[in-house]
């Protein structure tokens, strides 16, 4: 049957060159070249391409989460004042110190002269005559000030202009989980991106096949139009020359043709839907909606429909079909962010380290220099009570990862039954397409008899039209069967997620 689909095809290319037909205007396209168009230009799968790309990127932020974040620090601080250590008044008191000491000793040199003791033991004593006359000739008023200014000065600080620098090293040692979960969770989301990528691929699939099928269906009852026509178009030259004969009335040529009128009405609609139907798919598959296109299995009035019986079982559906896939990747992925609910209330360990650049330099009296420090410091973070919000979290996440799995029960039995009615689809429609055979062998002997009986004067005009009637309605019935028996087997597959067997 493929061999015949292929050479049929292969002739009706031949036959359309030699007929003169553009081939740069016209393009003959085969289902397996619609699916791959619209595969390439939806953009609803371009979009779920992005999405995938992006779930792809999350992961990899992820597993960056189990490295250590090195992160560095710069900043700079102008301050309209300095820093003083000390108060207004002990600055005064250290600027004035030497004054203050000659003041106290010039007193206590005077309460002493003062004293006639004094100046028996000073005549007494040359040593301490000496001594007095050097206290009395040293200067140290103006040494003392200066050493006290200077004291003063080492405790103001000159910070207007303060910059800082920082090189920063985070590990996480333990986060309760966390960051597995966060790993898992991204896998997952990735993975279900992927799904919903190729579940999205199958219903353009699925879309394309309907407009594609529905084109082969409009063009074959166009044609089998055109040849109603054309058997009407026979009966009513045929009813002229009798009713010129006198063998026929003016009755009968005027019921020849209405029905003529009628016909070439379903003609006209036929012209028009295949040329809508034409625009659909071309818009699905990225083309201009105005393309001159030719499907491989639109020529001939005889469907050409080459299917192989399906086989599949309960685990193939498990594995191809999208959404429940995508739904046990939501059980998993809520069974992760249970974890990490509960990771938020254990115990977080971390290890850190700093190198850290200042000016002024805080290791030598705030210098107008740049030098550098490093520290390692160890960070626990324990939680240890916060009113039941921590166990309410968790119930509520098992809540939600339940749910998961009661709607993943709940799409496998629906999915099941669907599988069920298409398996029962399929069986009507080989039961209609045979019963629409076998009512299209009897048409068409009806048929022939009634133009035989036509032909010999035995039967009226009428009841020729009544089984040309018969005949297309016949002809009608059995190509709606066919497109049902193929539509039938491409909502099995979409059904078992075997879009492309």
């Amino acid at each position: 049957m493929r061999v015949r689909s292929y050479i049929r095809n292969l002739l009706l290319v031949f036959a359309l060159t030699a007929a003169g037909v553009n081939a740069g205007a016209q393009r003959v396209l085969s289902l397996q070249e619609c699916r791959e168009l619209a595969v390439r230009n939806n953009h609803n799968l371009a979009i779920a391409r992005e999405k995938s790309n992006a779930a792809e990127y999350d992961r990899k932020t992820a597993r960056s989460n189990y490295l250590p974040k090195l992160s560095v620090t710069g900043a700079y601080m102008h301050n309209s004042e300095g820093i003083s250590m000390l108060d207004n008044a002990a600055v005064s008191t250290l600027s004035g110190i030497g004054t203050a000491v000659s003041s106290g000793m010039e007193q206590y040199i005077t309460q002493m002269m003062a004293d006639p003791e004094f100046w028996v033991t000073m005549l007494a004593d040359p040593g301490m005559r000496y001594l007095i006359s050097q206290a009395s000739a040293l200067d140290i008023e103006g040494p003392l000030n200066a050493i006290g200014q200077k004291v003063a000065e080492k405790f103001q600080f000159d910070v207007t202009n303060v910059f800082v620098g920082a090189v920063t090293l985070e590990e996480p040692l333990y986060a309760g989980g966390k960051i597995r979960a966060y790993n898992k969770v991204a896998g997952y989301a990735q993975e279900l991106a992927e799904v919903q990528l190729k579940g999205e691929e199958g219903k353009i699939i699925v879309t394309t096949d309907e407009a594609y099928w529905q084109i082969v269906s409009i063009a074959a009852k166009l044609k089998l139009a055109d040849q109603y026509v054309g058997l009407l178009q026979n009966l009513n030259s045929d009813v002229e020359k009798m009713r010129r004969e006198g063998v026929a009335t003016m009755s009968d040529q005027l019921s020849v043709k209405v029905k003529l009128n009628e016909a070439e009405m379903i003609q006209v609609k036929a012209k028009n839907g295949l040329a809508l139907s034409k625009m659909l798919l071309c818009q699905l598959c990225g083309l201009e909606i105005d393309s001159d296109i030719t499907l491989a299995d639109e020529n001939g009035i005889v469907i050409d429909d080459d299917i192989r019986p399906l086989e599949y079982t309960v685990s193939d559906i498990e594995e191809n079909r999208t959404e429940l896939k995508s739904l046990r990747l939501a059980v998993k992925m809520y069974d992760q962010k249970t974890k990490i609910v509960k990771s938020d209330y254990l115990p977080a360990l971390a290890v850190m380290g700093n190198y850290v650049l200042t000016n002024p330099n805080l290791s030598n009296g705030f210098d107008k220099s740049f030098h550098g420090l490093w520290n390692v410091s160890v960070v626990a973070r324990v939680p240890v009570f916060h009113f039941g919000e921590g166990m309410n979290k968790v119930r509520h996440a098992r809540s939600d990862a339940l749910i998961a799995k009661y709607q993943l029960d709940d799409a496998r039995e629906k999915i099941s039954l669907q599988v069920s009615q298409y398996e029962k689809k399929i069986d009507e429609a080989e039961v209609r397409l045979a019963m629409a055979g076998k009512n299209m062998e009897n048409a068409e002997e009806n048929l022939r008899m009634a133009n035989v009986g036509f032909s010999e004067g035995v039967l009226e005009s009428s009841v020729v039209m009544q089984a040309q009637t018969a005949w297309m309605q016949a002809r009608s019935e059995e190509i709606d069967a066919r497109i049902d028996r193929i539509m039938a087997n491409v909502y099995l597959r979409k059904a078992t997620g075997m879009w492309n067997n």
